[in-house]
Order: C-alpha cells, then sequence, then structure tokens
C-alpha cells in the first residue's frame, strides 16, 4: 500500500473538516430558523428578525452563508418544504465584490437562487447610489435593515447629528427607532381642498403635531428604568447601554435613536390633489411632498435634540383602517378610496401596468427621500429565469435600492407541489393551498379560498397586483 504524502494527508484532513464544518454551520442555522420561527412575543406573534450576510470575504464566511442561503432555499427547517419566514434575509450587495466575474459572485448568485424560491433574501445596495451606499464607499460602515424596511440618520462618534471632523466616523450598531407617527396624506389633501387651502400649510399643522408626540415620547423614555430590559441597556445591547439597572435611560441616552415621520398612500393624496397617480404625474408632487417633509424634519432635529427622519410606512393593517377613516369624512372618491386599502409609503399603485424597469425608474426621486425607511419591489411571473432575476437585481443595485423580488408563490399542502398563482394543484388537484405573497416588506402566508391571517385590504391589494 503507498503511504500518503503529507500534503495529500493535508488534503484529506482539511476536506474532512470543511465537510464536517460546512454541515455543522448548517445544523446551526436550521436552530436559528426553528427557534425565531416557534418563539412567540407576548403579543402573540413571531419576533420579526433580520440578518444581514454576504461580504465576508474569508472562507469561513463564505461558508457561513452559504449555511443560510441553503437552509432557507431548501426550507431544511421545515417538514413541508414551505419556507419560514424570520429571519428576514438581507443580501448586501458591492459590485466590487459581487458583479460579474467578481471574487465573491458565486454566494450572490446562490442568493439569487434562493431568492428564486424562497422570496428572500432581499438586496440592499453598499455600492451604487444614494445614502447607505455613500455611508459604506466613504467610511466602509453598513447599514444593516432591522425589521422590513427601518433605517437610521446618521450619528457621528464625537459630533452626534453632524461629523466633528473628517476623522469623525458614524455609527449605527446598537441604535433602534423610538417610533414612527404616519401621516394619512390623502386625508389632508382632503382637508385641503375642503377648506380651500393649501396642501402643505395643511400638511404644517400634521407635521407639528407628529412632532409633538415624538418629543412626548422620547421625554416618556427618558423616564423609564434601564431594568425594564437589562439586557439592552445595561449589558451592551443598546448604542452606549451600560446603565445601572437604577439609572433612568435619560434624554442623552436616547438622542443617536431616530425617530420617524411615516408617509402613506401617497399615490391616493396624489390622486385626490392632482387628479393623477404618483406615475401618471411622473412623481413630481409626491417629491414637492417628501422634500418639503424632509426640510421640517432637518430644520426641527437640531431644536429639539430628536434624529427625525422620513419613513415610508409599511401599512400592512393600516391600509384598511385608513380607507374606514376616509370613507367616514369624505365618502368614497375614484382612485382614493373606492377600493379596500391605500397603497403603502410612496409606491405607485399596484395596479399599474408596467415593466419592472419602468416601476426601478419611477420610484427612484422618492425611494432615495425616504431614508429613515424605504423599500422597492418588482414583481416576477416565473421562478426558473435566472438571467432576469441576476438582470433587475444588478440593475436595482446600481440605483440604489433596498430590493425584493415578489412571486405569488403556492405551495400544495397534499403533495408538496409548488406552482405559480393557481387555485388548484396541477400535480394532484388538490384545493389546499398555501399562497405566500410579500405583504409589504415581510411575507405573508395565505390559504387560498380560507381564512387568511392577512387582512382583508391586503388581500385586496394581492389580487389587484400587477407590478408588484
Amino acid at each position: 500500500m503507498n503511504k500518503l504524502t503529507p500534503e495529500e494527508l493535508h488534503r484529506l484532513a482539511d476536506e474532512y473538516a470543511t465537510k464536517k464544518l460546512e454541515q455543522e454551520l448548517i445544523d446551526g442555522a436550521i436552530e436559528v430558523e426553528c427557534r425565531l420561527n416557534s418563539t412567540t412575543t407576548a403579543r402573540g406573534d413571531f419576533i420579526f428578525s433580520s440578518l444581514s450576510l454576504g461580504l465576508g470575504k474569508s472562507k469561513f464566511c463564505k461558508m457561513i452563508n452559504s449555511a443560510f442561503l441553503k437552509c432557507r432555499k431548501l426550507s431544511l427547517g421545515t417538514k413541508n418544504g414551505i419556507p419560514v419566514l424570520f429571519p428576514k434575509l438581507t443580501f448586501l450587495y458591492d459590485e466590487k465584490l459581487h458583479g460579474k466575474g467578481k471574487e465573491l459572485e458565486d454566494i450572490f448568485l446562490e442568493a439569487v437562487d434562493c431568492t428564486m424560491r424562497a422570496q428572500y433574501p432581499d438586496f440592499l445596495s453598499m455600492s451604487g447610489k444614494g445614502y447607505a451606499p455613500s455611508i459604506y464607499k466613504k467610511y466602509g460602515v453598513t447599514i444593516s435593515r432591522m425589521g422590513c424596511r427601518a433605517n437610521l440618520s446618521p450619528w457621528y462618534e464625537r459630533g452626534g447629528m453632524e461629523p466633528a471632523d473628517e476623522n469623525d466616523k458614524p455609527v449605527y450598531e446598537g441604535r433602534f427607532n423610538v417610533g414612527a407617527i404616519s401621516l394619512h396624506l390623502p386625508m389632508i389633501a382632503a382637508k385641503a381642498k375642503e377648506e380651500n387651502k393649501d396642501f402643505f400649510e395643511v400638511l404644517d399643522y400634521y407635521l407639528f403635531l407628529c412632532r409633538k408626540i415624538h418629543i412626548r415620547t422620547v421625554e416618556f423614555l427618558s423616564h423609564k428604568k434601564a431594568s425594564i430590559n437589562p439586557l439592552v441597556y445595561c449589558e451592551g445591547g443598546a448604542y452606549c447601554g451600560t446603565k445601572h439597572p437604577d439609572d433612568e435611560l435619560g434624554k442623552d441616552f436616547l438622542k443617536p435613536m431616530t425617530a420617524s415621520f411615516g408617509i402613506t398612500a401617497l399615490n391616493e393624496a396624489t390622486k385626490m390633489w392632482l387628479g393623477k397617480t404618483i406615475y401618471e404625474d411622473k412623481s413630481e408632487f409626491a417629491e414637492k411632498v417628501l422634500k418639503y417633509i424632509n426640510k421640517y424634519a432637518d430644520k426641527y432635529k437640531e431644536e429639539d435634540g430628536i434624529l427625525y427622519a422620513i419613513y415610508g410606512t409599511p401599512a400592512e393593517s393600516l391600509c384598511s383602517l385608513q380607507v374606514q377613516q376616509f370613507r367616514k369624512k369624505y365618502g368614497i372618491i375614484e382612485g382614493v378610496s373606492d377600493r379596500e386599502y391605500m397603497t403603502n409609503s410612496f409606491h405607485m399603485h399596484v395596479s399599474e401596468d408596467i415593466s419592472p424597469v419602468e416601476k426601478q425608474d419611477a420610484e427612484f426621486k422618492c425611494f432615495h427621500l425616504c431614508n429613515g425607511g424605504n423599500i422597492m419591489y418588482n414583481r416576477f411571473g416565473s421562478d426558473y429565469n435566472k438571467d432576469a432575476y441576476v438582470s433587475l437585481i444588478r440593475r436595482a443595485m446600481q440605483l440604489g435600492y433596498y430590493y425584493g423580488c415578489n412571486l405569488s408563490k403556492d405551495y400544495c399542502n397534499s403533495c408538496n407541489a409548488e406552482f405559480i398563482d393557481q387555485d388548484i394543484c396541477p400535480k394532484c388537484g388538490s384545493d389546499d393551498i398555501t399562497q405566500i405573497d410579500r405583504v409589504c416588506g415581510y411575507l405573508g402566508f395565505t390559504k387560498k379560498g380560507k381564512d387568511s391571517m392577512v387582512n382583508k385590504g391586503k388581500c385586496a391589494e394581492i389580487k389587484d397586483r400587477i407590478s408588484m
């Protein structure tokens, strides 16, 4: 028997250890998924969690990223083969690392494969246009999204709201949002018309109310004891979170945290004010509204000592409530309150018959004016055209988007077949179908033809979707 050389022994040992580690990492990813999707909160829902990945260049970083992607794509932590919802996966895309022929292109293509089946990960641009890419390119600092879309305004280590000098760096880890107060923009437009006032005059009044609520919230939280959440406030979970349990949080502790002016139904507000949708108006009125709110936020953040920002509100359930509120006061108006839902955040209406490229271009201005929280989606009609996914994702990354790929993905509970947007299983004929759709920034389960956890308004919106 021939003896193996030291080099061959080393190679075989490395292959064995690598294979063992890969399986252990996959087992770990399964454990994370199982725990997050079986641990409920005091409200009875699951823990909303997000995991960012994709930038690690070492062999072991790539193995960890691949483990989470394989686990989600193959539904390794489930019995029925249906992908889980949490943690939400976000792929951090850097053109210099993930572009064609670059050193991490393979992990990007693996992420695309995962998205085509499980609708996650979403993709966050680190090297395109806009706020987050500019921070990454200048400082090498990433801004991982919280929850489905929440973002953080910059806070500098020494200067606070503004950098102390050219060497001051922004910090994002350990910071959080103290809340978002959402403006009902169609109601503001209707009120302005009813009272024969300028839209921005009425908007000013409601921005003032939002601001006062934020001031009250910060004041309230500042007097809370650190012991209300020891892990966050006493053991370093939050930025500067090393307080004694009996200490009050204090206003200075809350200064690095963001408070948001949420915006919803900007499309319906444009229709109410101009008689046009956002797309028909080429976002001109929408852009003016968002610039106005940003100017207001910048004016008062220094005075109030609060980091204000604009947040594109997901409106998972608010989309229905806002229609009811509007109808109660102003009735049913075509294009504004004639459906069971209003459009969330700054998006084009879901029924706009436009291509993915047209939608990417149409939402560009508004997306980059909502730096407190934003996301952009395209709707895909298939789960097999990988070239289309790669092309549109890379285009979205050039535009600086936080980007999600949406499918009406169906799963047969009788035979485990997968297909797209059908009421009857093409394999076994069963009507016991679970549909997974994007519900704002997250994914939602719907049992076709049966009761759904998704509210009535959002179900109606899902049925109307063409571009989203």
